[in-house]
């Protein structure tokens, strides 16, 4: 195949991908429109098993990366802030597990009252087996149930439509948590304002952060896909939780800002170049620059409130 029939083949390619993302967001809206925000995973809440090994697996990623990013991964004593729990509360009740002094929670979407006690009682069941643990069950039990019941205790869940976090500035939070979310955040900078505003000095942050395309049917084909369209088409198919195309360089600007240090950010998920350099001048103008970094999929973004 010669030069010219490449680059036509590629040209093709890109097309088809184009028009094929344009109506895969143009299903997504109307989704969201019919049915609102119910599932942050690719499998439901009655799937118990996969949700628990999901739930642990979220917490060791984190503990991983605050070893990495500070040399220590001890939850013991320390009062956390989870930003966009998503599905259940198995988060919260395994940090407690592990020794946090207490979880807090905030989100828009709430999901966690989609589920059921059976879950809660897989994940008892679950975490009672543990070899090496000798866990307080009825605590974390009780616990839960406050959190259910809208009360105070060591697992607190809030969810605001305005997504206020200045509700949590007396808590003197330790670590800020998030999975899979901030991209999500319609107002980066609001959110790291108002987060800046409740972290105390020495406040870290861990949380990991998914660049790609959502779109089941589309984003193992085209990961990039969402970043073909400028502003001005993309932003029509937008809707509250739908990907806010922020790169990293841009948060770590927004982080600095509002006076957090020690900015650090792990890739996780990292393109494939031949892909890579089939799309690059494909996609929107403002994400062919080297800044975007756009070979990174899954990024571990890291700081620390100065």
């Amino acid at each position: 195949m010669t030069q010219v029939e490449v680059m036509n083949l590629r040209k093709t390619h890109n097309f088809i991908y184009y028009f094929t993302g344009l109506f895969f967001l143009f299903l997504s809206k109307l989704k969201n429109l019919m049915q609102g925000y119910r599932s942050p995973r690719p499998f439901g809440i009655l799937d118990f098993k996969k949700a628990i090994e999901y739930d642990f697996r979220v917490v060791d990623g984190w503990l991983h990366f605050l070893k990495e990013y500070s040399g220590d991964d001890s939850l013991k004593g320390k009062t956390i802030l989870e930003l966009g729990p998503g599905a259940d509360l198995g988060v919260g009740i395994i940090t407690l597990m592990k020794g946090a002094e207490k979880y807090n929670a905030i989100d828009v979407n709430d999901l966690v009252k989609f589920v059921p006690d059976e879950f809660y009682r897989e994940l008892f069941g679950y975490i009672d087996k543990i070899n090496g643990i000798k866990p307080d069950i009825d605590f974390l039990r009780t616990q839960l149930e406050l959190a259910c019941g809208g009360k105070t205790g060591k697992l607190n869940y809030l969810c605001r439509s305005d997504f206020d976090i200045s509700v949590f500035s007396g808590e003197q939070i330790d670590l800020v948590l998030s999975q899979a979310a901030f991209e999500h955040f319609d107002d980066i900078e609001k959110t790291i304002m108002q987060l800046s505003a409740v972290a105390k000095p020495g406040t870290m942050l861990i949380a990991e952060i998914d660049l790609k395309t959502h779109s089941r049917w589309i984003r193992d084909a085209d990961p990039l896909n969402i970043y073909r369209y400028p502003d001005f088409i993309y932003n029509i198919f937008k809707f509250r939780s739908s990907p806010n195309r922020v790169r990293q360089f841009e948060y770590e600007k927004i982080l600095k800002k509002f006076k957090w240090v020690n900015i650090k950010i792990f890739p996780i998920i990292v393109l494939d170049n031949k892909y890579l350099l089939a799309v690059r001048d494909f996609l929107s103008k403002r994400f062919r620059g080297g800044d975007s970094r756009m070979e990174e999929l899954t990024v571990v973004l890291c700081a620390t409130k100065e």
